[in-house]
């Protein structure tokens, strides 16, 4: 199961997906974009945290989601 989260930044959004791959983004909407179309072929969840650290919001995702 894949799980990429985003997390509030200094400078944005930092969407984490494993170590070395941190993006940072000025908007939640982008970031939440970029880690939705990196999802695409995979299964797991996008888990959106909060400037304290707490689960904000989750969106799953699997392999039947994806658009061909």
């Amino acid at each position: 199961m894949t799980v990429i989260e985003i997390r509030p930044h200094r400078n944005g959004w930092k969407v984490f997906e494993a170590p070395g791959v941190e993006p940072v983004f000025p908007e939640k909407s982008q970031a939440i974009n970029y880690a939705q179309d990196r999802a695409s072929f995979r299964s797991g969840e996008i888990r959106i945290l909060d400037s304290t650290g707490n689960l904000e919001r989750t969106i799953p995702f699997s392999e039947s989601d994806r658009k061909l």
